[in-house]
């Protein structure tokens, strides 16, 4: 069986579940064999800048995984996913060795789409990476006015 997980980075097992699965850089797959990975395998989202519907759960079923793991997903993406034989699974997050190794001790409910339990803490993980987003957006911002400053005085 093939596992795709929305990832934050390129680092696999060791890789973050991305909070979304559609605007996620990388997908992780993970071939497993009963309890024992026999393979992982780190893609880029082909289709992160263009968000076409549709376009990635059918990129997923190309690769062969019959489930995906992401923090969030919308009804919409369920569907497709459902549609093409593919078991969508969000509210999960953290470390994807983690939450394989949660699966594969049968603690994660896959006949839910959710896993309620962690819906407060996934609220505070965004609202905690939407206030490091807008840190880092003032950051840059600040760089950004200090080149045009040097740019000036270039001129």
């Amino acid at each position: 069986m093939i596992i795709s997980f929305a990832s934050d980075d390129e680092k696999g097992l060791d890789g973050i579940l991305a909070y979304h699965f559609g605007r996620c850089p990388y997908f992780t797959f993970v071939e497993v064999e009963g309890d024992r990975v026999k393979n992982v395998k780190v893609e880029k989202n082909p289709y992160l800048e263009s968000h076409e519907s549709g376009a990635i759960p059918k990129f997923i079923k190309e690769k062969g995984a019959e489930m995906i793991f992401a923090g969030g997903m919308g009804p919409k993406a369920q569907n497709w996913f459902s549609e093409l034989g593919i078991k969508p699974i969000a509210g999960a997050y953290g470390k994807i060795q983690n939450i394989l190794d949660e699966y594969l001790e049968s603690q994660i409910p896959t006949e839910e789409h959710k896993l309620p339990s962690r819906e407060k803490e996934l609220k505070e993980e965004k609202n905690e990476e939407v206030e490091r987003i807008k840190k880092e957006l003032a950051h840059l911002r600040a760089i950004i006015a200090e080149m045009d400053e040097r740019l000036r005085k270039i001129e």
